[in-house]
């Protein structure tokens, strides 16, 4: 009798334990619902401008972007979409009909046949899908006069849609005496850009002078007309692009989205400004 008693209350104890994991579940879920529910109810007053964010290829077919470049969109009031990479301009035109504005991310060298150059000894990696895809990207956003940021390989490959060339390689082509490849991470900014007093820029950032990270061998070399040059680090090298008003373009050489990450918020100022951009496209085009 004594042995039934106890076997009842191990199995009491466990239903007991049982049935409030269960129940805590149930009550994490609901929690998480209320969450949603309450988000969805203020979409229609609140929603930011969507932002279209380019991406890497990633193994077999798949498409990849850092996060830092994600949470950058979203701590200045943007909401990210990743464009997948592909060749199917029928897909990425119908993304892009869907955006307010257009982030070209950083990655490998730019294939030096669109800009009518052989290759040189010291390029590196190039993707020719994703040179096509970006390059698409381009041409669809400036058809609907999106707003653009282009970031590192961005600003270079906004140079060379628009005819620009560029230095497949710093260290043999030009004779810089900045180290644009740190070692250190992408929080810390390790040498100084001008910024041109009365550019875009120098409205976004303030004139003067900003230590920036760098993660570059190739840069911009002939500028493509129409565009302008922002900034420059200390041996010349160009920093920092802006086009003519009509396009709707500005673009930099290091990755703003890093800086972010680490609490700068005068850097954040550069996606501020895109949504900005952004918020006044989707009023003004999509009436």
């Amino acid at each position: 009798m004594e042995t039934k008693k106890i076997k009842f209350i191990a199995v009491f104890i466990c239903f007991h334990l049982v049935a409030n994991a269960q129940i805590g579940v149930v009550t994490d879920l609901q929690k998480l619902h209320a969450k949603i529910d309450s988000c969805s109810a203020n979409l229609s007053r609140s929603r930011g401008p969507v932002i279209g964010v380019s991406a890497y290829q990633h193994g077999e077919g798949g498409s990849s972007v850092p996060g830092t470049y994600i949470n950058a969109v979203i701590k200045a009031g943007g909401i990210p979409v990743v464009i997948p990479v592909t060749d199917n301009v029928w897909v990425v035109s119908h993304i892009l009909n869907e955006v307010d504005g257009l982030v070209l991310v950083g990655g490998e060298d730019v294939n030096p046949s669109f800009y009518k150059e052989q290759p040189a000894a010291e390029l590196e990696k190039v993707d020719s899908i994703r040179d096509v895809y970006d390059l698409t990207l381009i041409k669809l956003a400036t058809d609907r006069k999106l707003p653009i940021l282009g970031i590192c390989r961005g600003e270079q490959i906004i140079n060379v849609a628009f005819g620009g060339t560029l230095y497949q390689d710093l260290p043999t082509q030009n004779s810089s005496t900045v180290q644009h490849r740190q070692t250190l991470p992408r929080e810390v900014g390790t040498h100084n850009v001008s910024v041109v007093s009365g550019s875009e820029l120098a409205r976004i950032l303030g004139p003067g002078n900003f230590m920036v990270n760098t993660f570059h061998h190739q840069a911009i070399k002939d500028l493509a007309p129409g565009f302008t040059v922002t900034a420059q680090a200390d041996d010349g090298v160009v920093e920092g692009i802006e086009s003519l008003k009509k396009l709707n373009i500005l673009a930099v050489q290091w990755h703003p989205e890093g800086l972010v990450n680490g609490g700068d918020t005068v850097m954040l100022n550069i996606f501020k400004d895109l949504v900005h951009r952004a918020t006044t496209y989707k009023k003004q085009e999509r009436k």
